[in-house]
């Protein structure tokens, strides 16, 4: 019984939120970061960087002025399977539309919802 209602899980958010990120029709795109190598030789630190764009359900929460600047916070749902059946980190990042341009949102926190395996992140960032 647990299997299945795993399954279950799993598939209705995966419906749920296909069928928001459509509705709502804002696309972002999930840049997924690798974890870094230096190369003692050269000195150099590389990643290697992969983009999932698709159509997220987005939760505009806040917009205020700190220092002199604007920051924004908001909340995206997503599934595993919109970022290639990975994890999310607070390391990747989010490319979304906000105010007519692409703004780069850093992840400031990841909420995992799972039975057996994870159905559902529910990420603020921060741009």
């Amino acid at each position: 019984m647990p299997g299945s209602l795993n399954t279950l899980f799993k598939d209705v958010a995966k419906q749920v939120i296909a069928e928001l990120g459509a509705a709502l029709d804002t696309t972002i795109t999930y840049v997924r970061k690798t974890a870094a190598n230096y190369d003692v030789t050269t000195g150099a630190v590389t990643t290697t960087d992969t983009s999932f764009s698709f159509n997220a359900p987005i939760e505009f929460i806040v917009s205020d002025e700190e220092a002199g600047y604007q920051e924004n916070i908001a909340k995206i749902m997503i599934t595993p399977d919109q970022i290639g059946d990975n994890q999310a980190t607070l390391q990747d990042e989010v490319l979304l539309p906000f105010a007519g341009s692409t703004r780069t949102a850093k992840i400031k926190d990841i909420r995992t919802f799972r039975g057996e395996e994870e159905y559902l992140y529910i990420i603020q960032v921060v741009f």
